[in-house]
């Protein structure tokens, strides 16, 4: 898990689902995506429609934040991850390739 001051606040989230700002389309997550120097925020949202249970949506929150953590942690920014119903058929290698993946978009801004 992500230490608190890494996690955005729900009125942080609410401001960048409100901008209007371009998704960044993985296979298994979107990506909403600002700079902002001098911050490192995180979150994810998994909606009930997309896994039903609390223990597989707790299970895909576990594998992100470390996939986060080792691939993203080190680019300044706040980041809003939009799970996608096939998030539920990745795994651990899966979830790394895509932060991979949005790592080299980002490093284009």
């Amino acid at each position: 898990m992500l230490p608190k001051k890494n996690r955005l606040n729900r009125t942080e989230i609410e401001g960048l689902k409100s901008q209007k700002r371009n998704i960044l389309q993985g296979r298994f997550f979107g990506l909403v995506f600002q700079k902002n120097p001098r911050e490192k925020k995180f979150a994810l949202i998994i909606s009930k429609k997309t896994v039903a249970k609390a223990t597989g949506r707790n299970k895909i929150k576990r594998l992100l934040y470390k996939s986060i953590e080792n691939n993203l942690f080190n680019i300044e920014g706040k980041f809003l991850f939009l799970a996608k119903k096939n998030c539920v058929t990745g795994k651990s290698e899966d979830f790394e390739k895509e932060m991979i993946f949005f790592k080299n978009i980002i490093k284009g801004y």
